[in-house]
């Protein structure tokens, strides 16, 4: 008779726990490890695919597609890499938006590059630290609207106003939504909404903000009504004149002043300030005809908030101008932050400095 006591069943039994625990805890752990492994190959295929895509904005072209086969974007590129692109693109307009420069090699470049493919070359004068000027925007619409395609929009990296103009594309040719117009500036393409480079998110947040008040959706035909009729730069849009009679004469050999008024054309109140802590500042500077700097001064330092409609007027003093002959003087406003009076820029976003022609006299 084949019998098992129990204490030889618990036996087998207890000597067969430690085997089936190792298989179970070995499946486990291939199973953890396959899943860190997973893991780890996301994390760092992310990692290089972003490192790439940076090195792309950095060091590269940062080329992307806007509209496929319509529209492109990029920083500025090389005679022969743009005479590249415009043969395998087969573009038609290059949109420069760095302004008209002929004194420039990069400009000279793609002024040859078009010649040479006859084509269309617009230049538009935009910044990357300024709300993009209301009739710079309207002449980019009046090109997205007249133009030949493809095109290629660049700027000097490709970044923030390529960014806009990108965005402004999208609205006019594309139904998409107003996420997606705002994708076009996003760190992939190299554009970080912190600084001075802000405002050009504030553009897009101002035509938000009028379609929140008007109670309206986002649309093509509202975005060209805002820009044609509603938009305003922030609060810096302003209207400077000379109080004087002109043309401007200064006697030579001794200083001189000369008196500005700044008419508030904006939507929001503008704030002076004494000492050096923020508020808006006259930046007024002095050329020759040649554009050889001489001198730069500021004014406004004081306790005053100027509403829309308002004006205000400044004394410009000048040290003693030495040579006699034909000068010019810019007067702007400026946000007064310390790295802002340092800048050589002119700060005033969305509207062109003053531009008087002034004479010292013998």
């Amino acid at each position: 008779m084949n019998t098992r006591s129990p204490l030889s069943v618990n036996l087998k039994s207890v000597a067969a726990t430690p085997e089936a625990a190792t298989a179970g805890e070995s499946t486990g752990t291939s199973k953890r490890f396959t899943r860190r492994t997973l893991l780890r190959v996301m994390v760092g295929g992310t990692a290089l695919a972003f490192t790439a895509e940076a090195g792309r904005v950095v060091f590269g072209n940062n080329e992307h597609t806007v509209i496929p086969g319509k529209v492109y974007r990029s920083a500025q590129l090389s005679q022969k890499k743009l005479e590249r692109v415009i043969a395998e693109k087969q573009i038609r307009t290059v949109i420069n938006l760095r302004g008209c420069c002929p004194q420039t090699a990069w400009y000279m470049g793609d002024a040859r590059a078009t010649h040479a493919a006859s084509i269309s070359q617009e230049d538009l004068t935009f910044s990357a630290k300024r709300f993009p000027p209301p009739q710079e925007i309207a002449r980019l619409i009046e090109v997205f609207d007249r133009t030949e395609y493809p095109i290629i929009m660049h700027c000097a990296r490709g970044a923030d106003r390529t960014g806009v103009a990108s965005a402004i594309a999208i609205i006019l040719l594309t139904d998409a939504d107003m996420p997606a117009v705002r994708r076009q500036l996003w760190p992939r393409y190299g554009h970080v909404a912190v600084g001075r480079t802000a405002v050009l998110d504030r553009f897009f947040d101002f035509y938000e903000e009028w379609l929140a008040r008007q109670g309206i959706p986002h649309s093509q035909q509202n975005f060209r009504h805002w820009v044609a009729n509603e938009y305003c730069p922030g609060p810096f849009r302003a209207e400077m004149a000379v109080v004087a009679p002109l043309p401007l004469v200064v006697p030579a050999g001794r200083g001189f002043i000369v008196t500005l008024r700044a008419t508030n054309r904006a939507i929001e109140p503008w704030q002076f300030r004494t000492g050096g802590s923020g508020g808006i500042r006259l930046r007024y500077s002095l050329y020759k005809q040649d554009g050889t700097f001489l001198y730069r001064g500021h004014a406004g330092a004081v306790n005053r908030i100027v509403y829309p409609g308002e004006a205000i007027e400044f004394a410009a003093g000048f040290p003693t101008v030495v040579a006699p002959g034909q000068h010019m003087l810019h007067s702007d406003l400026l946000d007064c932050q310390p790295i802002d009076l340092l800048d050589t820029d002119f700060a005033q976003y969305g509207s062109s400095p003053l531009i008087t022609e002034l004479e010292v006299k013998a």
